[in-house]
């Protein structure tokens, strides 16, 4: 069993309006963070053959809250540190790392809702990428300035949009680890 080590967690286009309430929607997930469970290489997974994929996880809990953060590989590039977001209908790539490994934008614009509001976000399409070791299918993603929460490591969210693909995930926060069915 892992223990909580206490630790602290440590321009191909421009801008566009910085997707304000998704932001402090973020912000108030990660103030306060502390890292409580880390496993290893963040770019690693385990698996057995037949078997279950393991992802590293690490666990980081704010004011009675707790955030699971994966490592996250696009387009060949990262692995970026991305948090495990059931709730989110859809997943969000920060534009920093968007415009790092050149994810061409839809032209689409989709709605985020926060406690604050909505606010209309750029779309883009991701054809590569992965969760520890395992290959996530092509998708689109909303691309979002999470601006300061970036401190905190925040790279972006897996929503549920991907993580419904494998039907059922396992999280374990005692050992910090993800895992997923073998394909």
């Amino acid at each position: 069993m892992g223990t909580r080590d206490g630790m602290t967690s440590g321009a191909r286009h421009r801008r566009r309006p910085r997707g304000l309430l998704a932001a402090l929607a973020v912000a108030s997930l990660l103030a306060g963070c502390v890292v409580v469970g880390d496993r290893g290489d963040p770019g690693a997974a385990r698996t057995s053959p037949g078997a279950a994929h393991e992802v590293p996880l690490r666990v980081v809990e704010q004011g009675g809250r707790t955030l699971a953060f994966v490592p996250v590989s696009v387009e060949g590039q990262g692995p970026f540190s991305f948090a495990l977001d059931t709730g989110a209908s859809t997943s969000v790539v920060d534009d920093d790392v968007a415009d790092r490994v050149g994810l061409d934008r839809t032209g689409e614009r989709r709605s985020v809702s926060g406690i604050l509001g909505t606010d209309e976000v750029p779309v883009a399409r991701v054809d590569r990428w992965r969760v520890g070791d395992v290959r996530l299918e092509p998708g689109e993603v909303t691309v979002i300035d999470l601006g300061p929460h970036r401190q905190g490591g925040l790279q972006g969210l897996l929503g549920s949009d991907v993580l419904s693909d494998f039907g059922s995930i396992g999280v374990d926060y005692d050992d910090g680890v993800l895992t997923v069915p073998a394909p």
